[in-house]
């Protein structure tokens, strides 16, 4: 199997604000930079607020949007990864204005009325993007758990579910993954990785030291390969895992690396900005090792840098570190970590899945942070 390598992408003039505001042309234009780069897919992000900007109201036009996006992909030799419900994104919450009630915000999970609108825009996006063999797959949603924690298992499992039945009817055949993320291994967040695999088609994992207190420093190599490993374990399949997001965020050209302090979901929190130089070693490091330990491929976070025209719009208002997440800087000129995925594909050396999981997924979930913390020392042991 060939390792996939992926990208996840929001315009670089435009960002989040990229469906209310599309410039079909510069995407276009992008789009095909990626290709260049040598990456194999790109992950598209529907932002809820746009797509259902009422209960149970999907907007067609957004969804014709999409579906322009989607083509254009194609014609520059992109497979596609549509996320369809997209809440939490780049250090911001984008709730729809009609999830709160009378005043009090609505359950994401147990409403019966956010249960149906979210199926609805999932179906939706499936069926206009249906039959469309460049759909690499559908992804469900992005870290939803950090928009709200569902109050249980069944909670979760059910919402999943649901979500999975209703792109299955729309695009039969398709592959259907959810974009989980390090606390799924790391905390009792109710979306466990056992319960996400029997439901779903790929296990897929997000993975960033510089958001980790496991990792042994911000550009710590190991970490990502290690939970991609310890996915594949406590999902029970015996299937190769995706590494669907994980990078970093730079410094300004030519200069080192830096420490600020930055607003992470409304909390401070200590950050790091590599220098271009670091980041380029990062990814060469964690892209190999990912390889050789079984990982069926890896999206790179992000496409670009933004224009600085967007730093007084939310998030880059207030997460700065969102700014530089780029392997493109903001001038669309490239960072030496493109020419790593340039031509590191030639050099990827694929092995099997390590077993990382000496205990039973029950047991492991009975104390995740502890079991996380102790089999990353065991895995950094061995590997470095």
């Amino acid at each position: 199997m060939t390792f996939e390598l992926g990208i996840n992408y929001w315009p670089r003039r435009r960002a989040m604000y990229m469906w209310r505001e599309l410039d079909l042309a510069e995407v276009r234009d992008e789009l095909a930079h990626i290709a260049d780069m040598g990456f194999d897919t790109v992950r598209l992000f529907a932002l809820t607020q746009d797509f259902l900007p009422e209960r149970e109201r999907v907007d067609g036009a957004m969804i014709s949007r999409l579906v322009d996006v989607a083509r254009v992909a194609k014609d520059v030799g992109l497979a596609i990864v549509p996320t369809v419900v997209v809440i939490n994104m780049s250090g911001r919450i984008w709730w729809p204005d009609w999830r709160t009630v009378r005043g009090v915000p609505d359950d994401l999970y147990g409403s019966p009325v956010i249960v149906r609108s979210l199926t609805l825009l999932a179906n939706a996006c499936a069926s206009a993007l249906a039959g469309d063999a460049s759909i690499r797959a559908f992804d469900i949603a992005n870290e939803i758990d950090d928009a709200q924690r569902p109050a249980t298992r069944a909670a979760a499992r059910e919402w999943t579910r649901a979500m999975a039945g209703a792109i299955r009817q729309a695009s039969p055949g398709t592959p259907v993954r959810i974009g989980a993320h390090l606390p799924s291994l790391t905390t009792q967040n109710h979306m466990r990785v056992d319960d996400l695999a029997g439901v779903l088609d790929e296990d897929v994992m997000h993975a960033y030291p510089l958001y980790s207190q496991y990792a042994r420093s911000f550009l710590d190599p190991e970490l990502v390969p290690f939970a991609c490993a310890l996915t594949a374990g406590l999902s029970g399949k015996q299937r190769a895992p995706l590494m669907q997001e994980f990078g970093l965020c730079t410094a300004p050209p030519g200069s080192d690396g830096i420490t600020i302090t930055d607003d992470f979901l409304g909390h401070p929190r200590t950050q790091y900005l590599a220098s271009e130089a670091e980041g380029a070693a990062y990814y060469e490091a964690t892209v190999a090792r990912l390889a050789a330990s079984g990982a069926m491929g890896a999206y790179a976070w992000c496409y670009a840098d933004y224009d600085a025209r967007l730093f007084d719009r939310p998030p880059l208002d207030k997460a700065i570190r969102e700014r530089t997440f780029g392997i493109v800087r903001a001038d669309g000129t490239e960072k030496a970590a493109a020419q790593v995925f340039r031509t590191i594909r030639q050099r990827l050396v694929q092995g099997d899945v390590p077993t990382v999981l000496d205990v039973s997924a029950d047991e492991y979930y009975s104390a995740p942070g502890e079991h996380f913390a102790r089999l990353y020392g065991q895995w950094t042991s061995e590997h470095s």
